[in-house]
This record gives structure tokens, sequence and C-alpha cells, in this order.
């Protein structure tokens, strides 16, 4: 199991708080469906940036987070997959002495290619990754991309029981323990295989994996940034920056004044994580009550959703 690490220089209170709405987009767009920024400064001011593309969404949170305020950061995408993805795909015999989430973010990190004009080889690295697996777990791409190891649509679900032919381990499940806790209160996540079609998130973890991996080990922040709750357990962190994983559907976004849903969407979570730090309750999205069968899955690959408690 992963043990939490603590981080120099934390801070009794977070004074800012950012939301990111990400896009797995292949060329560079703004408007609706694409990157937005949102942030809570700590004199209270709120803004709502829509970089062009991936690349300037990541030099912009670095040039945001290095000025050392200490600060909490959402991202609007799984940061981990179903327990035993790593191994049934191979990956933590690659990266040896690791916990499962570690190897997947390797893996991604120095697979994914993404450009500076947003110009990706997600499709590729989703195809080799279902090779590895046996099985097509990911699925969703668009006609010219499928192929034998890639369809476009949703193939039948394996039998969880039945080992993969590359790694004779059973298949991972559709969904997350934090998805499934989701679905049993009517609402309903999209399962990090879809990697196309309204609402699916499958591509923005594939994109998105490699900037938190690189904004985690960055130089100017790796030793006060941690990722929750990998890496500091499901308890308040003590780091400087947390980067974590948020459902932006979750708040009300009805009161913000914003022509794009996208914005109106960070611009509220970031209000509401700020409010919550004000008033003493984030520390109640950090410990969320989950089940002890389930932890060792949650601390070590799956990770989980800040404000599902």
């Amino acid at each position: 199991m992963t043990t939490p690490v603590a981080a120099a220089g934390a801070s009794a209170r977070y004074e800012r708080t950012v939301v990111v709405d990400w896009s797995a987009r292949a060329a560079p767009a703004h408007g609706k469906d694409t990157i937005w920024i949102g942030v809570h400064h700590p004199d209270g001011c709120v803004t709502a940036e829509n970089p062009a593309t991936r690349a300037e969404a990541a030099d912009a949170l670095i040039a945001l987070l290095a000025d050392g305020v200490p600060t909490v950061v959402g991202f609007d995408f799984p940061l981990g997959y179903p327990a035993g993805f790593a191994a049934a795909a191979g990956l933590t015999s690659a990266h040896p002495g690791g916990s499962p989430w570690r190897a997947a973010w390797a893996h991604l990190a120095e697979q994914i290619v993404d450009g500076p004009a947003n110009a990706n080889n997600r499709w590729d690295v989703a195809a080799d990754l279902n090779r590895r697996l046996g099985t097509n777990r990911f699925w969703g791409a668009p006609p010219r991309r499928a192929g034998p190891h890639l369809t476009t649509r949703k193939s039948r679900p394996p039998d969880p029981a039945t080992p993969t032919t590359q790694t004779a381990l059973p298949d991972p499940a559709e969904f997350r323990h934090v998805e499934i806790r989701l679905r049993a209160r009517n609402t309903r996540p999209f399962t990090v295989w879809q990697l196309l079609g309204a609402g699916s998130v499958g591509s923005q973890v594939l994109t998105g994996i490699p900037v938190v991996h690189r904004l985690r080990h960055h130089p100017a922040l790796r030793d006060r940034t941690r990722i929750w709750p990998f890496e500091t357990g499901l308890q308040r962190p003590h780091a400087t920056v947390v980067l974590a994983e948020i459902w932006p559907t979750l708040v009300d976004v009805d009161h913000v004044d914003h022509p794009v849903k996208d914005a109106r969407q960070v611009i509220a979570l970031a209000d509401v994580l700020a409010d919550r730090e004000r008033a003493g309750t984030l520390d109640l999205w950090f410990a969320p009550a989950v089940p002890a069968a389930a932890r060792e899955d949650v601390l070590t690959e799956e990770g989980w959703v800040l404000g599902v408690e």
C-alpha cells in the first residue's frame, strides 16, 4: 500500500483553489467543450481562463503554482484506473517497485505524445494498451482510427473471472469504487474506457494524466506538491500544493454569470472549495468514508473524487 508522504512547507490553510475542466481536442480551440481554468484567488477574486491548448494550460498552471501560495487544484478527469489495470496491462513489471498508479502514470507520461497544437497519439496508445490487456477494454475510436485493437463501439464485456491473454490476470472492472458509489446515488459517471462521445472521459484521462505527472515532477513544484489521495492518504494533505480529482457536476452553477457552461462549472467549484476551506469543512472531503475492503484499491490505483463523501 502507498505510504502517505509529507511535503515541506505545508500551510495551515489553502489560500487559493483551482479547478480545471480538461479537453482532449486535437486542435487549438476556445469556448464550449475546451479547457477552462477557474481560480479563486487569495483576495477573493475569481477568474476563468480559457487556454487554447493543453500545452498552454500546463504552462499556465506551472506559472500559477510556482509562486508558493498554498493551493488545491482539482482536475475534472479520473486520476486512476479500476484496480488491476496496471498489472493486467503489464505496466507494473515495466515499472517495478512502485504502486500501480505510479506505473500507469509513468507509462502514459512516456507514451503519450501531445504536440503544441494539440495533435496527439492517444488512439495509438489506447490500442496498444488493449493489445497488452488482451481485450478491447478501451473503445470509442473514430472510424478512421479503428482497428483490431481499438473499436468504434463497446465490445461485449469480458467475464471478470476470465484471465487476459497477455498476463493471465483478471480483466479490470468497468468502474472504480468511487464511480460505483456515484452510480448508487443516481448519478451517471462515465467509464474511463470510453474514449469518444458526449460526456466521455477516457481521452481526457489519457491526455490529462501526463500533464498532472508533469506538474507533480516539475522542478519548481515537486518538493511541495502531492497527489491526493495516492501520496497523502484519505486525510487532509500536508503539502503546499495538492493535486486532486474533482467532478464539477456535484455543485450548482446556476448562480454563476458566464455564457459558457464549462466556465460556470469551474468558477462554481473553485468557490465551493474556497468556502469549505474557510469554514473548516474541506477536511471532510479529504477524508471520505471509504470501506476498508476498498481502501487499498483506492490508495494504490484508483484514486477518489474530492467531494464524494
